[in-house]
């Protein structure tokens, strides 16, 4: 083989190495407090991703990003402040509110120069994105909640420990001693390790995410949205709701909730998925992705 045949290889395996964020140009703007970032990829409507944790680098949901834009639109992949490059924004932590979130995102949009956006919120990234529409409602294109928590983050009727039987004993004894000893960060890594229905293709996943791209500073966050976000009450969009998961995802005890708050809403699920469905089953969830992204507003 020549050594441009080789070249290109190599560089073409470099490329599928590299997280797909990476992939995506690196772009930022000013918000109240400091300068956020965020990654773009492709061209067409736009639709800002925001991810979860509260803390987690966006680059986890990379794939997402590109699969987005493969689909002939502009995805939009928000670093939230405390996070990845928008890490210095994260300051005194006192723009770490729900009122913070929803005005970092409005600032986005701006910056953007987008009138109405497509918006999907992973996970706790869910609670920004529906606090966000209820705040700006006429800047929504649609919202697509991935495996997201609920219309507020009140306990729920169906227990959240379904994960627990994807551990083994020595598994389930490590998450219970980290949790009382407040290793946040390791009880994270083994209720992730719960969170898959291919267990390969979870440790795979994890192992791609360094222990630096948790920021356990970042989760006082979710203690201000478990205080003053509640949208059950004033959830009434006139745009597409799609609630999206992976059947077997333990969050899914939220979706009464969800269907509750938006009883117009359209449910898809991603068969043999958990909390990470295009890690268990990228070619379902990039369906599932597009059948969401094209969705009227009545279902």
């Amino acid at each position: 083989m020549s050594w441009p045949a080789l070249l290109c290889m190599a560089l073409l395996g470099l490329l599928a190495a590299a997280p797909a964020s990476a992939r995506c140009a690196l772009r930022h703007f000013p918000a109240e407090g400091g300068t956020l970032a965020y990654r773009s990829c492709g061209h067409g409507p736009t639709v800002v991703i925001l991810p979860g944790g509260p803390g987690l680098d966006a680059s986890y949901m990379g794939d997402i990003a590109e699969a987005v834009a493969a689909d002939g639109r502009r995805a939009i992949l928000l670093e939230q402040r405390g996070t990845g490059e928008s890490r210095a924004a994260i300051g005194d932590g006192s723009r770490l509110t729900v009122a913070g979130s929803v005005a970092d995102v409005e600032a986005l949009r701006r910056a953007l120069g987008a009138e109405r956006i497509a918006v999907i919120g992973h996970s706790f990234g869910g609670a920004i994105a529906q606090a966000f529409a209820a705040a700006h409602p006429d800047h929504v294109e649609r919202l697509i909640l991935m495996d997201s928590v609920g219309p507020d983050l009140h306990p729920t009727p169906a227990p959240f420990d379904s994960w627990r039987k994807r551990l083994d004993i020595k598994q389930l004894a490590a998450y219970d001693a980290a949790r009382a000893r407040g290793d946040r960060l390791a009880a994270m890594r083994l209720k992730f390790l719960g969170s898959f229905h291919h267990r390969d293709r979870g440790i795979a996943f994890l192992k791609a995410m360094p222990d630096a791209a948790f920021h356990q500073d970042v989760a006082p966050l979710s203690d201000d949205y478990a205080r003053h976000y509640d949208v059950s009450a004033t959830a009434r969009p006139l745009f597409p709701v799609i609630i999206l998961a992976g059947d077997e995802d333990w969050i899914r005890g939220y979706e009464p909730a969800l269907r509750a708050a938006y009883p117009k809403a359209v449910t898809i699920l991603i068969p043999h998925a958990g909390h990470f469905p295009w890690a268990d089953a990228p070619a379902a969830t990039r369906r599932a992705l597009h059948s969401a992204l094209v969705r009227g507003p009545h279902p």
